[in-house]
């Protein structure tokens, strides 16, 4: 009788590797050109204000937000570049400040740089914390799939406008894929809450899932945000936790198409300005369940990585306003539904990725006037379609928790928390 083998160890040193075969790298080479001819011609890239890097809008509302810091005017009592008001929390203009020593137009070549490489990063953060090995491979297939991703909806409007969901989204991803014994577990999360609330759903995620240091120092961390912001500028500290925070109109109209939220949807669907408080309310109650219950479940199934991504996508449902970019959390899950077409190594299981990405992707129209609509959310569509394409981050979002608390209900949660396990 045989001792049985032992556990393989997913190690980002001993793991797992990607197919190496000319046809799976070659399909990606492929795709990545057809997405870089995309964006050459269907919207093109010198296209004034509508071309990938033709905006940069809102990394400039950031550099006018953090010259605030070091002059006389107010953060929040004004409105700022191209007549947009500053809408984060002080210490994210207190980081802001050095951009305004670049040029507009250094800022914006600067913006474009952080994103693409945070989303490089980001990317082959994941393929290490699903147990894949780092190498040259991995290096490319991740270089690759970094410019295959820049033509979904969130990363290219991310990209665009100069956002910083990409940052914010290494931030947590880098942070919350360390072993939960790791020193200062907790301080990206706390980071990334201080500059832009959204991420602060991570804190209940924490202590749902009994990550009690992490959550812990991720407090600690955002309370030292806070304090930072009220020595520095303190009146606009007292201004935004005081009263603007609530202000969600700041932002945009509720009913804005461009609005991806459970609020958002529900306004669109009544045809109503503002959704009734006490629905919203109730279906933001039900969406926070359902992606936490998710999220939790896929924690306790050692799933680290699939339980980030669904806290994050959570987090884009329930927010009063939600763009389009602020779904930029697709992309882990994308490459979540990836290694799970690798590891069957069946055809059919392609599709699972391709499903998820066609809602996504950047598809547009051009008006008459030469204005795009970038995102099926935006594109013109028939009335029987439209209440769908209104809805489709939503949906998917809730169509994908829903398949994570069915499979993982159906298994029992044998694995420790943070160990890799096949998905679905």
């Amino acid at each position: 009788m045989t001792a049985p083998a032992p556990a393989p160890s997913f190690t980002p040193e001993a793991g797992r590797t990607l197919p190496r075969s000319p046809l799976f790298t070659g399909v990606l080479a492929a795709l990545a050109l057809a997405v870089v001819v995309a964006h050459d011609r269907l919207v093109p890239l010198g296209y004034p204000l509508w071309g990938l890097f033709s905006n940069g809008l809102d990394l400039l509302v950031y550099r006018s937000g953090g010259a605030t810091v070091l002059g006389p005017q107010g953060l929040y009592d004004h409105a700022l570049h191209g007549g947009m008001w500053f809408t984060y929390p002080p210490f994210s203009a207190v980081l802001f400040a050095p951009l305004s020593a670049a040029s507009a137009n250094l800022a914006s070549l600067l913006g474009y740089l952080a994103n693409f490489v945070a989303l490089y990063l980001v990317v082959l953060l994941c393929w290490r914390q699903l147990g894949y090995r780092t190498g040259r491979h991995l290096y490319v297939v991740s270089a690759l799939l970094t410019v295959i991703f820049s033509w979904l909806e969130p990363v290219r409007t991310t990209i665009w406008l100069g956002q910083i969901n990409l940052l914010l989204m290494l931030l947590v991803v880098w942070d919350l894929g360390r072993p939960e014994g790791s020193r200062l577990r907790g301080f990206g999360v706390g980071i990334a809450t201080g500059i832009k609330l959204t991420p602060g759903l991570f804190l209940v995620q924490l202590a749902i899932t009994r990550q009690w240091r992490a959550a812990t120092v991720a407090v600690g961390t955002l309370l030292a945000t806070i304090a930072v912001g009220f020595v520095v500028i303190f009146s606009d500290s007292w201004d935004y936790w005081t009263g603007v925070i609530v202000h969600s109109t700041r932002i945009g109209e509720t009913a804005w198409p461009a609005n991806q939220s459970a609020a958002g949807v529900l306004a669109r669907w009544l045809h109503v300005d503002e959704p009734p408080r006490l629905l919203w309310l109730a279906l933001a109650a039900a969406l926070t369940v359902l992606g936490l219950g998710a999220s939790y479940l896929a924690h306790r199934h050692g799933q680290a990585l699939l339980s980030i991504t669904l806290c994050g996508l959570t987090s884009s449902a329930v927010s009063p306003f939600s763009w389009g970019h602020h779904w930029v959390w697709f992309v882990p899950l994308l490459v979540l539904a990836v290694d799970r077409a690798v590891r069957r190594g069946r055809a059919v299981d392609w599709l699972l990725p391709v499903l998820l990405a066609l809602p996504l992707l950047s598809w547009n129209h051009r008006f008459d006037d030469g204005v795009y609509a970038v995102g099926l959310f935006m594109i013109p569509t028939s009335p029987a379609l439209a209440p769908l394409f209104a809805a489709v981050y939503p949906l998917t979002f809730v169509a994908v928790a829903i398949a994570v608390v069915v499979t993982f209900r159906r298994v029992p949660a044998t694995e420790p928390a943070g160990q890799t396990r096949e998905i679905l």
